[in-house]
């Protein structure tokens, strides 16, 4: 008797894997799948930024819930892993659900990821990966589905921009002199401007701003220095005073000659850690960033402190920079316009070593009238001699008896 129901329990067992078997192939019982739904951003403070992130799951198991479901979720992006978690005993039902993880960047990744972004051309590719663990009978299954996007930022060209409305030509008078009828007004122009990005590693990165300067006037001009800062949302991530920079590209002279130009490049290095605390700012504001850049250029003629923009003011630009890592828009760059601003002169020590400084008689604290600008040069080299009305300097050659040049 025994015997018969054990001979009839197992023919029970094998027709019921037989008929679940069935139903996994013919697809009316499976695994479930699941992938990733949506990301955005959670709580953010100074060391955390968290992300909330809903997972799809799909059970295809009719009036069949299944307990113990494992989910996990990794973020990248330029492949530096920033995020991952996941959920454990979840509950889902038949058809489809969602259910939400939380996790935190990883911050001290973030420099990682920067440099990464800026050495791709300010490109980042973002991946999400959301896989699911599941049992579902005699059978197990760990579906896995990748979400990848890109996204990219202008700041290269926000700041390129701002700079490139320096250019022109420029009064050199200083505002606070008072400067005789006769004097003649030095003048500069910026003939161009630009910005490039240049070393990055996960402590700092490097902008050059590089400038054409050109010196129309008959008498040398101090080669400039060069002052400003970049503030997003109240934020500084750059800051820089004229003895801050480094000088690259062509400047070893201290002066412009008459009539020449010089591309002159500084050198600005952002630290990661103030781009990090700007990037919490950014996500917290729903990746919207207020940006702000000032910029000037200031030289000394006869003591007196001159800039570009003129009277110690310096170029202002505000821009609105939104991205679309997590928040559904379009990624942009708006200018909203750029104006003169007051701003803090480089005084005579940030000033020494940045170029000549060009003197004058004490009567006028500038150039005669009487220089007409003629150029005694041959071919543009000089023959050595020196009219009354050109400042030259060089070996063997001294400034008249109206006009020094000395160099700090």
């Amino acid at each position: 008797m025994l015997k018969k129901v054990a001979t009839v329990g197992g023919v029970v067992v094998v027709c019921f894997v037989v008929v679940l078997g069935g139903l996994f192939v013919t697809g009316v019982l499976g695994i479930p799948d699941a992938g990733l739904e949506d990301n955005a951003w959670g709580e953010v403070d100074d060391e955390r930024i968290e992300v909330l992130t809903t997972v799809w799951v799909d059970n295809p198991n009719p009036g069949l819930e299944i307990d113990d479901i494992h989910v996990e979720y990794a973020l990248a992006m330029n492949g530096v892993s920033l995020a991952d978690g996941e959920a454990t005993d979840v509950t889902v039902p038949s058809g489809n659900s969602t259910t939400e993880l939380r996790t935190d960047l990883r911050y001290h990744q973030l420099p990682a990821w920067w440099a990464t972004h800026i050495e791709s051309g300010e490109v980042s590719d973002v991946g999400a990966d959301v896989t699911v663990h599941a049992d579902v009978g005699p059978l197990s299954g760990s579906p896995s589905h990748a979400h990848e996007d890109e996204i990219e930022t202008e700041l290269e060209s926000m700041i390129a921009e701002s700079l490139a409305e320096m250019e022109g030509e420029h009064s050199l008078s200083p505002g606070a002199s008072d400067l005789s009828e006769a004097a003649l007004e030095p003048r500069v122009e910026i003939e161009d401007t630009d910005a490039a990005w240049g070393d990055v590693d996960e402590e700092r990165t490097e902008i050059h701003l590089t400038f054409d300067v050109h010196n129309p006037n008959a008498y040398p001009l101090a080669t400039p220095a060069f002052t400003g800062e970049m503030v997003f949302n109240d934020r500084p991530v750059a800051e820089w005073d004229a003895d801050d920079v480094d000088v690259v590209g062509g400047t070893s002279d201290t002066h412009i000659p008459p009539g020449e130009s010089r591309e002159i490049t500084f050198v600005v290095t952002l630290d990661n850690d103030d781009v990090v605390e700007w990037f919490a700012t950014h996500v917290d504001n729903e990746e919207v960033t207020d940006a702000e850049m000032r910029a000037q250029l200031a030289m000394q003629i006869h003591d007196e402190t001159v800039t570009v923009p003129p009277e110690g003011d310096a170029i202002e630009c505000e821009y609105e920079m939104t991205t679309a890592i997590f928040v559904d828009q379009e990624s942009d760059l708006e200018s909203e316009g750029c104006t003169f601003a007051p701003w803090a002169m480089p005084d005579d020590s940030e000033l020494a070593g940045h170029g000549v400084v060009v003197g004058s008689s004490e009567e006028n604290g500038l150039l005669e009238e009487t220089d007409d600008g003629a150029d005694d040069s041959d071919g543009g080299v000089d023959d050595g001699a020196v009219d009354s009305d050109e400042v030259q300097s060089g070996d063997g050659v001294e400034p008249d008896d109206e006009t020094s040049i000395s160099v700090p």
